[in-house]
């Protein structure tokens, strides 16, 4: 899934420049490759990363110095606002970066635009079977590798104990349902507070997409058919997956008003650490937020209702054009190493054998690893960022009242069979 984290000022980092060793190998001599430092005749990495791996940038960049010294390693953090955008322009004017990171619901977008080179051959080696299965998935499009996963995520339900306290409600467990939450939520939802936050806004489609996903897939439905050629969100089954997450604005009010203009992080976090909303569905960053900046307050994780939840992640890959690929997808092969990557993640990581160590394998880590054996991925078709925007558009005319429920959904189905119909 997307982050949305605080926007902070770009930073480049840079390992200094060391004698060289394998630039042959990468550039076909010294001082002849892409991005070749002149003074030294090695090539630079540039790695374009989201703004939450600012706190890890000094870790990785001292490791890679030490295990690669032959190439300089260039790490940018970026805000996460207007990230896509800013990767898909400097692609298309032929100054990508060499490593971009992708959340995994833009990979297909992106190769299907012809923006990513192929991994597979850099991948043989890599063990597959230690990856989480959907977010491995999401990295595939057509069958055809385009990134290596670095992180994996699952939602789970986050809720707040002052709030339960304060209306005398028992705290929720794993073995819930959609109906139980309903009725919890409704129960929560007395002066002052509000059972549920559900985020719907269009300037954050991954997390408008959390709820709005697993409540559609409990009831049975889907967003496209099995062999992702047709539309089926306005059928039946996938109309009450719909028309539950809608209800809990419109016609139970047991989310807070604002909904339709809400993200996460930006307005559900906020609420539910000022005790005003129960109960939240989220991935792991939303766990390192409020452990290490609200210490006072009380919460509980649980696995969501009816163990449905929307895997998600992040997802190297090298752009197409990118002027030092082969040293590029030396540093993605030296990311995925277990040791690595377990090391450096400072999310829930891609590789299953991670959560058998420390800091993953702690108590209080284990809900999420649990839900990831639930986690369904949202399909890996051309122009899935197209598409998401129409459901979140769609979506968002119920929650004013603008559309019902099944005309919301037809309309949706329309616009993504035209957008299908164009690959």
């Amino acid at each position: 899934m997307a982050e949305a984290p605080r926007r902070v000022r770009r930073a480049v980092f840079a390992v200094p420049l060391v004698a060289l060793s394998l630039a042959a190998s990468l550039c076909g001599g010294p001082g002849t490759g892409p991005h070749a430092s002149a003074a030294a005749g090695k090539p630079t990495v540039t790695v374009w990363v989201g703004s939450w791996w600012q706190s890890q940038v000094p870790l990785i960049m001292k490791e890679w110095s030490a295990d690669h010294p032959e190439i300089t390693l260039q790490m940018e953090p970026l805000p996460i606002n207007g990230y896509l955008d800013k990767f898909i322009t400097a692609t298309l004017a032929g100054t990508p970066p060499d490593v971009i990171d992708l959340d995994a619901t833009w990979v297909s977008t992106a190769a299907a635009k012809g923006l990513l080179q192929p991994l597979d051959s850099a991948a043989k080696g890599l063990d597959v079977k230690d990856y989480v299965p959907s977010i491995w998935a999401s990295s595939h499009y057509k069958g055809v590798l385009y990134a290596l996963p670095n992180r994996a995520s699952s939602l789970v339900f986050y809720y707040n104990k002052t709030v339960f306290d304060k209306a005398h409600v028992a705290y929720p467990t794993d073995n819930w349902t959609y109906g139980d939450m309903l009725r919890i939520a409704r129960r929560l939802t007395i002066p002052g507070q509000y059972g549920v936050g559900v985020a719907a806004d269009l300037s954050d489609p991954s997390n408008a997409m959390d709820l709005l996903a697993s409540t559609i897939w409990a009831h049975g439905g889907d967003f496209l058919s099995k062999d992702d050629t047709k539309a089926v969100i306005n059928s039946p089954k996938s109309v009450a997956g719909l028309t539950y997450w809608a209800d809990l604005y419109t016609k139970y009010h047991v989310a807070p008003p604002g909904t339709p203009n809400f993200s996460t992080t930006r307005d559900l976090l906020p609420l539910f650490e000022a005790n005003k909303v129960g109960m939240i569905t989220s991935s792991s960053n939303v766990y390192d937020e409020l452990t290490t900046k609200h210490p006072e307050l009380q919460w509980g994780t649980v696995l969501s209702p009816d163990k449905v939840n929307r895997s998600g992640g992040w997802t190297m890959g090298v752009p197409a054009g990118a002027k030092n690929a082969d040293a590029a997808r030396v540093f993605l092969l030296w990311f995925a190493k277990p040791e690595n990557m377990c090391k450096m993640m400072n999310r829930t990581p891609g590789r299953l054998s991670c959560y058998a160590v420390a800091p993953w394998n702690a108590p209080k880590l284990s809900i999420f690893a649990k839900a990831l054996r639930d986690a369904r991925s949202l399909p890996s078709v051309a122009d899935w960022a197209g598409i998401q925007t129409v459901i979140i558009t769609e979506a968002q005319k119920i929650l004013v009242g603008q559309l019902a429920p099944q005309q919301a959904a037809d309309a949706m189905a329309q616009q993504i069979d035209a957008i299908l119909a164009k690959k």
